[in-house]
C-alpha cells in the first residue's frame, strides 16, 4: 500500500478527520491533503511532537492535553478544531480533528493508520 492509499483510507473511514499530513523525520513532507498546506509548518509539527505545551499551525494555537509516546493531542479552545500527532518509526502522521467532535472520537483510527506507515519510506 502506498502512503496516499492509507491517507485514503483514512479519510473514508473516519470523516472526523478534516486534513492529514505525513512528515518524515528528517522533516520532509511525504504527503498533505490538499485542503491544510503545511509546508511551511513542519518543523512546528516536529517540535510538538517532542515537547512544548502548545503549538501554532496555520495561525490557529492549540493547546497541547496529552502528550504519549503514541500520540499528542492539542485543542483549540476557541472552538477552531483539534489535532492529533501519531508518531511512528520514521515520521510522524499529523491530523486536523473538525470541531465539531471531540479528538477521541478519531484517536483510533488515526493511531490505526499511523502504524500502517511504518517502513513506508
Amino acid at each position: 500500500m502506498s502512503v496516499e492509499e492509507i491517507i485514503d483510507g483514512l479519510l473514508e473511514e473516519d470523516q472526523n478527520v478534516g486534513g492529514v499530513a505525513v512528515i518524515a523525520n528528517d522533516g520532509t513532507l511525504v504527503y498533505q491533503t490538499e485542503n491544510w498546506d503545511l509546508t511551511s509548518e513542519v518543523q512546528n509539527v516536529l517540535d510538538s511532537v517532542n515537547a512544548g505545551s502548545s503549538t501554532v499551525l496555520l495561525g490557529v494555537k492549540y493547546m497541547i492535553v496529552e502528550r504519549t509516546p503514541e500520540r499528542i493531542i492539542g485543542t483549540n479552545i476557541q472552538g477552531k478544531g483539534h489535532l492529533i500527532f501519531a508518531p511512528f518509526d520514521g515520521g510522524v502522521l499529523a491530523t486536523y480533528i473538525l470541531p465539531q467532535v471531540g479528538p477521541r472520537e478519531a484517536l483510533f483510527n488515526v493511531q490505526s493508520y499511523a502504524q500502517k506507515l511504518k517502513g513506508q519510506f
